[in-house]
């Protein structure tokens, strides 16, 4: 009996040791094999550019969407509609006569400060002689938004744009070749031809392009610029915000540079068109555009242009855009901030003389487009 007892005793110690060796090969296999799969996802599978099918191809897809999220988007557009429509309903009266009163206040600043109106900067123009549609690109408002629209309209396939690696505006401007000043003027003063520009708040969009393309790990294009923004205005931004870790210029040399450039006055000069003034960068006194769209009303803006020229079944859903409420999560998400809070952070490193000096560039975009500059005026540093 007691014989019987021990080889239990050992059979059981033996079964237990095999066991707690299975478990604990069992247990590492599994930690390597999770730790194998988080390395995989934070460096290949992250780096992969393939694109997840879309389910509905009328809404743009997802490459468009990394594309236009390269940088921060500063600025909400108005409240969401029903996502469910999918008619371009007829503008209502209140729409119009906004949309009318703007051309007449961009008409009449330009009388009030008698800008020219013979030259046309026609290069970032896009010409749709087909759908009767001239566009003026003004980047960080709402330029990705219709670079879709307009490579719909060149007869690309919803498909092709959502798996190709090509950017919006390459594609584009395969289908909408840069006019020429007289073609462009040819165009717009064809009748039945909508003439389109979209604006947003001056201020709004220069911190855009700001964090966009300088602010931290800057674009290959724009490093040389940001070094040369740092050598020239870090000794003078230190004094005033203290040590300064980013490598980057801040938002403080930016404003320098913007105005040291603009007092300068050279002939040579042209500023990026990401933050040049719009009053220079579409012409508006030379080619006084049938439609003002604006970012802060874009999907009714929007709709009036689609409805007026009947590319509603052409460019499929209407207002309840996917892709503009992703940017306006993107937007909240990415900083915990509205606009408002990110406008007080960045502006309250200049002074009133810093705040006066970039409206000397910018106060003619604010004056022609209905905006008001005088909230900034609480935001600098006294």
């Amino acid at each position: 009996m007691l014989i019987s007892v021990k080889r239990l005793r050992a059979r059981i110690k033996t079964k237990a040791y095999h066991c707690l060796r299975c478990g604990a090969k069992t247990a590492t296999f599994i930690f390597w094999a999770t730790l194998y799969m988080i390395v995989m996802k934070m460096t290949i599978f992250k780096s992969n550019t393939t694109t997840v099918p879309v389910k509905d191809w009328a809404i743009p897809p997802d490459n468009y969407t990394k594309w236009m999220f390269q940088g921060p988007v500063i600025g909400d557009d108005e409240p969401e509609t029903d996502s469910n429509q999918n008619q371009w309903l007829e503008p209502d009266n209140i729409t119009v006569q906004e949309l009318e009163q703007r051309v007449i206040r961009v008409q009449n600043v330009c009388r009030k400060r008698h800008l020219p109106s013979d030259t046309i900067n026609n290069k970032e123009f896009f010409v749709d002689h087909l759908h009767n549609l001239v566009w003026c690109n003004v980047f960080k408002a709402a330029s990705s938004s219709w670079l879709y629209k307009f490579n719909i309209l060149g007869g690309y396939d919803r498909k092709f744009l959502g798996r190709t690696r090509q950017t919006p505006l390459m594609l584009a401007r395969k289908k909408f070749p840069r006019p020429n000043a007289e073609e462009l003027k040819d165009s717009i003063n064809t009748p039945g031809v909508i003439s389109l520009m979209i604006v947003r708040e001056p201020f709004v969009r220069l911190l855009s392009a700001y964090r966009d393309k300088l602010e931290n790990i800057t674009p290959p294009y724009y490093r040389k610029l940001a070094r040369a923004i740092v050598a020239r205005h870090r000794e003078d931004a230190t004094k005033i915000l203290g040590p300064i870790k980013s490598f980057g210029p801040t938002f403080y040399e930016f404003v320098a540079y913007l105005i040291h450039k603009h007092k300068e006055k050279d002939e040579k000069f042209t500023f990026d068109e990401h933050w040049a003034p719009y009053y220079q960068f579409c012409s508006p006194c030379a080619v006084n555009f049938t439609v003002i769209g604006k970012v802060e009303t874009l999907k009714r803006d929007s709709a009036y242009v689609i409805q007026q020229l009947g590319l509603g079944h052409l460019l499929g859903r209407t207002t309840g855009d996917k892709r503009t409420r992703l940017r306006t999560v993107m937007n909240k998400s990415r900083d915990g901030k509205n606009t408002t809070s990110l406008m007080k952070y960045y502006f309250s490193q200049l002074n009133e003389n810093l705040l006066k000096d970039l409206l000397n560039i910018y106060g003619i975009d604010f004056e022609m487009f209905g905006y008001d500059p005088n909230v900034y005026q609480s935001y600098v540093r006294k």
